[in-house]
């Protein structure tokens, strides 16, 4: 049972860092099974739009003005280190002095030894098939876009445009597109960009992104949200030995987290007894039913510019994912697949309603009952059922119970949340959809079936 209780929202254990950081600095510890004669082989001949990695929470680093990082570092494993963005309205003025650096776990050993790794494997993938950094000379080429995963994903969209448009004018191409690769909470970002560019939620899906997009592949996104994100806003998360690097008074003041909650129509919440009760997560009324900080109980007027503040992101929470699940009247001009792993438990929901007034839901099975109640499929963070949207209504997509209809095609396989680039079976199916050219919708890449390589993924056509 314990092995199938909620993971935690951040991995990383202190025990056994020397061990870890030699294994991790060695590589034995990561695995990437797929012949590098078929890696040479996939690239061999081939000249394919650059491609742009949009990392998830926590994938950047960030970085004080003199160069150092507050994220990650041993220090965020033993101490505090201040992450928690200032209270502030409008959310635009919610900023401090970090600002965001490379892909965590590229450039030095600790953040693997966390568990940071899927980021490495994936440079390592793309590098073994021939691509070359940005500034380098090369047919295939790969640039990253680094972001503050704290703050509002409207705004992360926006500063995707600006990078994107940055990239074609020092290509000298002014109308370049970029395969967008992006992995868990980044596949959100691109979304947005895509239907909207860096415009605020609110109006028609215009697809303003796509004058800049190839194709965009979605790995292990969490489009109908992931649980955990609402026991670190009220619990906070452990970094090593640390409960205040990431404590809950830190993990509240970041918007992004909460635009990872499960939007309205989830039906995440059970009573005591298994009965899905309602609550939408993205409503404060919610929070103030079940007592959640800042909402009491008691209510503290100390506290009323925190109720403010959540109020407020909140709100912004649910107008970014009512515009993710907002119908465009016309289709996706670039193809757009979703990538996800549905072979390990998964939490899915959370017990409400015990204990006194104000306590924060419970993530962890007590019987096996609750843990079939709890858990689904998923890569042991994010659930299928996510990856699809399935909240949303169904529409016209090549998964039964997909929500997004600007979806292409969907994979699923066995490799859980950060191990799918260091699957063989994953490994060969992006390097195939980010070597292909780019195409309308519904070109995609040839049937898994007839692809060498992906006996673990299963197509949904």
């Amino acid at each position: 049972m314990a092995r199938h209780q909620a993971w935690p929202f951040i991995a990383g254990t202190f025990a056994g860092l020397v061990t870890g950081a030699f294994v991790a600095w060695t590589g034995t510890g990561r695995r990437r099974n797929l012949d590098a004669r078929l890696v040479r082989a996939l690239s061999r001949g081939r000249e394919a739009p650059p491609l742009v990695v949009v990392p998830g929470l926590m994938g950047s680093q960030l970085l004080r003005p003199d160069g150092t990082q507050a994220w990650l570092n041993l220090g965020n494993a033993v101490g505090h280190h201040g992450l928690g963005l200032p209270r502030r309205l409008p959310l635009a003025e919610s900023r401090d002095e970090l600002r965001p650096g490379p892909l965590i776990g590229t450039d030095s050993v600790l953040p693997r030894v966390f568990g940071f790794t899927e980021y490495a494997d994936l440079i390592d993938l793309l590098e073994s098939a021939g691509f070359v950094p940005e500034l380098e000379r090369g047919p295939c080429r790969y640039a990253v876009f680094s972001y503050d995963w704290r703050r509002d994903l409207v705004e992360s969209a926006r500063a995707l445009e600006g990078r994107l448009d940055a990239l074609a004018a020092a290509r000298g191409e002014p109308g370049a597109r970029f395969h967008l690769l992006g992995h868990s909470m980044g596949g959100l970002v691109v979304r947005y960009y895509l239907r909207y560019g860096g415009a605020e939620p609110g109006g028609e899906v215009t697809w303003a992104g796509a004058r800049r997009v190839a194709s965009a592949l979605l790995v292990a996104t969490p489009n109908g949200g992931a649980l955990p994100s609402l026991d670190a806003i009220l619990r906070g998360s452990r970094v090593g030995m640390s409960y205040t690097t990431l404590a809950a008074s830190v993990v509240a003041r970041m918007p992004a987290v909460y635009q990872l909650l499960p939007p309205g129509g989830s039906r995440v919440l059970l009573d005591p007894s298994g009965v899905p009760v309602e609550g939408d997560l993205l409503d404060h009324e919610t929070w103030t039913r079940y007592g959640w900080p800042p909402f009491g109980p008691p209510v503290d007027e100390r506290r009323s510019g925190e109720r403010v503040f959540v109020k407020a992101v909140l709100a912004r929470a649910r107008a970014f994912h009512d515009a993710l699940g907002r119908t465009p009247r016309t289709p996706c001009p670039a193809p757009v697949t979703l990538v996800g792993g549905d072979c390990l438990p998964t939490l899915a929901r959370a017990v409400v309603g015990e204990g006194p007034p104000g306590a924060a839901p419970r993530l962890e099975p007590k019987t096996p009952h609750e843990q079939d109640l709890m858990y689904e499929a998923g890569d042991g963070r994010v659930t299928r059922s996510s990856v699809l949207a399935a909240h949303c209504p169904s529409v016209d997509a090549p998964e039964p119970g997909c929500g997004i209809p600007e979806a292409t095609r969907t994979y699923f396989g066995a490799a859980d949340h950060h191990g799918l680039y260091a699957d063989p079976a994953f490994q060969s199916l992006i390097l195939r959809l980010v070597l292909g050219p780019p195409g309308p919708p519904g070109a995609g890449v040839p049937a898994a079936s007839a692809t060498p390589g992906l006996a673990g993924i299963n197509p949904s056509d």
